[in-house]
């Protein structure tokens, strides 16, 4: 094995580490890590559009229709017309949509607090500009940075 594909191994696995380990807290609240995301972003960002969402969103095919159909079925999520523009559509979280949205900030606290003693004293801005890299000129790249400005402009 070369330098590249233990890299490309060990990017795969912890990929996975994590989400097992975030759906495993997760699961008490009957809600996988996909929905956490969409439901904290949509707690913090909201109301979106579904472009919008999928805009913020690290979802599977890029495109979270079928995640918002799910949750909005099970009534997590609210679609409303824009107060602004009657021909848009909205996605709010619904208030049991926001009680789990906090509910799963807390319970991943929980998964941040492992992953910092684990990368304690380890050079992460290094490992962080590596990643980047990685995703240079690729869809997701957009979504990091658009996270990111969100991020820092305290929205």
């Amino acid at each position: 094995m070369d330098a590249i594909e233990d890299f490309g191994l060990l990017l795969k696995a912890v990929a996975r580490e994590t989400d097992r380990r975030i759906n495993d807290l997760l699961r008490p609240l009957g809600i996988t890590a996909s929905q956490a995301e969409a439901l904290q972003l949509l707690d913090r960002y909201g109301p979106l559009s579904l472009g919008e969402l999928g805009t913020l969103l690290i979802a599977e095919g890029g495109h979270p229709s079928r995640l918002v159909d799910r949750m909005v079925a099970s009534g997590l999520l609210r679609r409303e017309s824009a107060s602004d523009d009657r021909r848009r559509i909205e996605i709010s979280c619904s208030p049991q949509g926001r009680e789990l949205a906090r509910a799963a900030r807390e319970r991943k606290e929980t998964f941040r607090d492992w992953l910092r003693d684990r990368l304690d004293g380890l050079d992460l801005p290094s490992t962080t500009r590596l990643l980047e890299a990685c995703l240079d000129d690729t869809p997701l790249a957009e979504t990091v940075r658009e996270r990111r400005v969100r991020a820092l402009a305290g929205e």
